[in-house]
């Protein structure tokens, strides 16, 4: 999204300057409100999009860790044995270099 989809909040961001205590009894200057929203505006449209990059990401974790074979439910296990809904991301490049090197975890259940 262009930085201008965030102007409204920006600018209501860069106004509120003028209210902290410190600045108060300064006469608002509303061509350099307007820049300061300008940057803001980026500022927010920068966050954006790097939580859109991270989710990314975490989608593609979460799609490597429903695929490591025998080894996919060991990334939903914490350490303490509970399970959970989500992958733990952390030990997903653990849990690729052992199925890398051929690991093959014990077989669990009745009959293992």
């Amino acid at each position: 999204m262009p930085s201008e989809d965030w102007i409204d909040e920006a600018r209501i961001a860069a106004a509120q300057c003028w209210c902290d205590d410190e600045t108060s009894d300064r006469v608002m200057d509303p061509p350099l409100a307007e820049a300061v929203a300008r940057r803001i505006a980026a500022w927010m449209d920068t966050a954006m999009q790097a939580e859109r990059n991270a989710a990314f990401y975490r989608e593609v974790l979460d799609q490597c860790a429903a695929n490591l074979g025998p080894l996919a439910p060991l990334a939903f296990r914490t350490d303490n044995g509970s399970i959970t809904d989500a992958p733990l991301r952390l030990k997903i490049p653990e849990l690729v270099a052992m199925l890398a090197h051929g690991y093959v975890p014990p077989a669990e259940g009745p009959g293992a």
